[in-house]
């Protein structure tokens, strides 16, 4: 299955042997933990045992905390 994700501005297609992906399989992809990143699916935050389909608009976002 491939997914097409944006990711720091740039889209870039993902591709998984897998029938069913979730957010976290994208950000374990791209090799961003979920502690410091999360996924967007049509412009809402998905839990990271969402399911992601190829049609989905999604986008990878870092997190950013400051003190």
């Amino acid at each position: 299955m491939e997914i097409k994700v944006k990711y720091r501005g740039k889209e870039q297609i993902l591709t998984f042997d897998k029938e069913k992906v979730t957010a976290l399989d994208i950000l374990k992809a791209l090799g961003l933990s979920p502690e410091y990143a999360f996924v967007a699916k049509n412009g809402e935050l998905a839990s990271e045992d969402e399911e992601i389909k190829p049609e989905d608009n999604i986008k990878v976002v870092n997190a950013i905390s400051g003190g």
